[in-house]
């Protein structure tokens, strides 16, 4: 999700006791966002510190009061040829890291970093399906630094008046209702405000049940390849590497990480019941197959519409006319366990 540019960011440089035996050579940084989840993660942290300590050792934090500095920070630890970092926040806070880090590293630098996560925001995607041998005080964490793949990165190429941009994602993107709805999430109401901070369940179906009732088709243009190109009014088009899209919704099948492919559910022309019922399907790990439904694998998608539209990627958000998505093979190392 799309944190405060203030968040709180801790930089944690430590000593690693490896299940496989001791590392003590080895620094390692581990960013805290303590504003993820709506202010919950903070709580959160506080139950699993203790632990994180007797894992660890020489513990030293580093706070960086302003995400301004992050930039600095990665460009720091880069110089320094550091590779290993723990996210620990929701996945809007891994996706950050990740942009800066593609932003600022070469290939050869980014071939040589590991990254491993802890889950205290909202939905904590990059962490299903959850495993109970991953939890530290029922938070999930992936920091096994011996246990990792290269996985597939999504690349967002889009465009802001004349100037083309990039941004990436490890996950899921989305265009339609379900982008709408994460924006709403993102930028809560009163009421959503305090469903996102104690209740994470009923946060994302209030989000979704709110924008459905508001949202309208998107008149767009969608070119699956040079040979198949469709117009549609599009309700949803969500471009995934992991089924998981938010709290217990998902697309059917597992993730797999390494194949160089999208999975590409598209719905269209949906009316307000339609967009219920596909909610209630996504609940069931059931994608619908009807004449207002598409299914296909690809490397390569883009979008156009006349009018400027919300592109969700892992919690954030952009807004463009058009965007071509397209795969890093096998990109970046993440932790598995």
């Amino acid at each position: 999700m799309v944190y405060p540019d203030d968040y709180l960011l801790c930089v944690i440089q430590l000593n690693y006791d490896f299940k496989a035996g001791k590392n003590s050579d080895i620094i390692m940084y581990l960013l805290l966002n303590t504003y993820a989840g709506g202010g919950s993660a903070e709580k959160k942290w506080d139950l699993i510190k203790n632990t994180i300590n007797k894992k660890f050792k020489d513990l030293r934090i580093i706070k960086v009061a302003a995400s301004s500095e992050t930039n600095s920070f990665i460009q720091d630890v880069i110089t320094k040829k550091e590779k290993e970092f723990i996210i620990a926040g929701g996945d809007g806070t891994v996706n950050q890291f990740i942009n800066k880090l593609i932003d600022y590293a070469d290939k050869k630098e980014i071939k040589e970093i590991r990254i491993g996560a802890i889950g205290i925001g909202s939905s904590n995607d990059f962490h299903k399906p959850i495993f109970k041998e991953y939890l530290i005080a029922e938070i999930p964490a992936k920091i096994n630094f011996n246990s990792y793949e290269l996985r597939d990165v999504g690349v967002i190429k889009y465009k802001v008046g004349s100037e083309f941009f990039h941004k990436y994602f490890l996950l899921n993107a989305s265009i339609g209702v379900t982008a709408e709805a994460n924006n709403l999430f993102n930028n809560p109401d009163s009421i959503l405000k305090i469903f996102k901070k104690y209740f994470t369940g009923l946060a994302i179906l209030y989000s979704a049940f709110k924008t459905i009732f508001s949202f309208k088709n998107i008149e767009a243009r969608i070119i699956f390849n040079p040979n198949e190109a469709y117009s549609f009014p599009v309700s949803n088009l969500s471009i995934i590497k992991s089924p998981n899209i938010s709290g217990d919704l998902s697309y059917p099948g597992n993730a797999d990480y390494q194949n160089g492919l999208f999975d590409i559910y598209l719905t269209h022309s949906m009316n307000k019941i339609d967009l219920i019922n596909l909610l209630k399907a996504l609940s069931k790990k059931i994608f619908p197959k009807n004449e207002k439904t598409k299914y296909c694998k690809t490397s390569i998608i883009k979008v156009s519409a006349e009018s400027d539209f919300l592109i969700e990627f892992d919690g954030e958000i952009i807004k463009t006319k058009c965007a071509e998505f397209s795969i890093l093979n096998k990109f970046l190392n993440i932790c598995t366990s």
